[in-house]
């Protein structure tokens, strides 16, 4: 049976809304909740929209599911409240970040606890603890060994750390 509106519709069902954005799933009382997925008309190309594929609560992407962002990067694991929140991966796509992961914890939308980024394109790599999207404090290292183990600003090294150099030197010191 077609209906003009998902108000109070409780059960499975597509919905399509003016923006020809489509819902593909478990409505609550008309709201999105359980599984489904949900498919972005204005985001993407003609052949790949982005989308959501997994649990819902309130109209909300909540519990475990997969989002596509064409030209960004894909990203799975947990959300909370509509964001990226809790245990997730994030594979990036883009040109400047092709091939790099984020693998660690996240807290409303951004990179926060611990995690570990990894750089395609260098081979490097950053452990530690995230705050707001940016390293504050582990180890930088490089494919070679060489790492820096510290505290980071804007995911530079910045205060207390030191180098330590596969010849076995290290450098120790206040980084500004």
């Amino acid at each position: 049976e077609t209906v003009k509106s998902s108000r109070e519709f409780t059960g499975k069902g597509v919905a399509t809304y003016p923006n020809g954005d489509t819902y593909d799933g478990y409505f609550q009382n008309g709201l999105r909740s359980g599984e489904g997925t949900y498919t972005y008309s204005q985001h993407g190309t003609e052949e790949v929209k982005d989308t959501y594929k997994g649990s819902w609560e309130r109209n909300n992407k909540h519990g475990i599911g997969k989002q596509i962002y064409n030209g960004v990067g894909s990203y799975y694991g947990n959300w909370e409240g509509g964001k990226r929140h809790g245990e997730g991966v994030m594979i990036y796509t883009s040109e400047e970040q092709s091939g790099d992961i984020y693998s660690g914890q996240w807290k409303d939308g951004k990179k926060d606890g611990n995690g570990t980024y990894i750089f395609k394109k260098t081979g490097m790599k950053y452990v530690g603890t995230f705050k707001n999207g940016q390293l504050v404090k582990g180890k930088w290292l490089y494919p070679n060994g060489t790492f820096f183990e510290g505290s980071f600003d804007n995911n530079q090294p910045k205060g207390a750390g030191k180098w330590n150099f596969t010849n076995g030197n290290v450098v120790d010191g206040n980084y500004t």
